[in-house]
């Protein structure tokens, strides 16, 4: 059993390094980027000559180009492969996406991550859908791989990730604006001890820094997740006004150079990430 990745930015950097210190070799990776490899992963010159070298194929690529990969990738599967795609993409889009793979005699496996990846590697939580789903959990059992089985409908473990999106990215968003107001009367923390008040039991000044500082360094991402939410909705006949919104607000937190400003450590505090955006608006 060989294991590949298609896409090899953080989320897949980090799986391969957990499945290595479990033992896995062999591993294969393509990206169009050119990318470092950690050990126990070569990089391959083209998508074909992963999927020579691939038994099982996680693609890891951005929400936008999915379905492309997916159909880039087709000419050269063969029913040897098992592909399972962990993308934040809508059920709509996992269902064109597995129509692709099992149209070629592969097998297709839908995986929501639950969790951010960095802070889990290879035991991030994910929710497997598809009838190969319980050939997965069984062949990645050795490498302590976090796995749940939710069932053999396709589009059914996405929907869930997108639906529970809507109420954490919808906290990042609303709490960026919240205290982007706030700051510029110097009443954030008050602001954010009054809410405790209210809803006690929780940490919120902690919360705002958690969520404000994950939207730093991933917000691009979200933001494209938060998309797909909001064409999930419009499947079902519902306007995605929160979800829509909460897209527009994560997309320009990424046109103010966070990433570029804090890489892939997210700042402990909301107010560095104030900071940032003030610095980059007088630029």
């Amino acid at each position: 059993m060989k294991i590949g990745f298609i896409g090899f930015g953080e989320a897949a950097t980090c799986i391969a390094e957990g499945l290595a210190s479990e033992g896995a070799t062999g591993m294969t990776a393509f990206d169009i980027r050119e990318r470092p490899a950690p050990n126990g992963v070569a990089m391959a010159v083209s998508l074909q000559g992963l999927l020579a070298e691939a038994d099982i194929v996680f693609a890891a690529v951005t929400s936008a180009v999915a379905l492309n990969v997916a159909r880039e990738a087709a000419p050269y599967l063969t029913p040897q492969h098992l592909y399972v795609d962990i993308n934040s993409i809508s059920p709509q889009t996992k269902i064109a996406v597995g129509k692709v793979i099992t149209d070629t005699g592969a097998r297709f496996v839908e995986a929501a991550v639950m969790a951010g990846v960095p802070g889990y590697g290879h035991k991030v939580p994910m929710l497997l859908g598809g009838q190969a789903a319980p050939a997965l959990i069984e062949l990645m059992k050795p490498f302590g791989m976090a796995l749940e089985d939710f069932g053999p409908e396709i589009g059914r473990a996405a929907a869930f990730k997108m639906f529970r999106s809507i109420m954490v990215k919808g906290m990042e968003a609303l709490f960026q604006e919240c205290v982007l107001g706030a700051d510029r009367y110097g009443v954030a923390d008050r602001v954010l001890d009054s809410i405790a008040d209210g809803y006690p039991g929780i940490d919120w000044n902690k919360l705002a820094s958690h969520l404000i500082g994950r939207t730093a360094i991933h917000g691009e991402r979200r933001a494209h997740e938060m998309e797909e939410v909001a064409e999930t909705l419009k499947a079902l006949g519902i306007e995605p006004m929160m979800s829509a919104a909460t897209a527009k607000r994560l997309h320009w937190a990424t046109d103010q150079g966070l990433k570029e400003k804090f890489g892939d450590t997210a700042p402990e505090s909301f107010h560095e990430v104030l900071k940032a955006i003030a610095e980059h608006e007088k630029k």
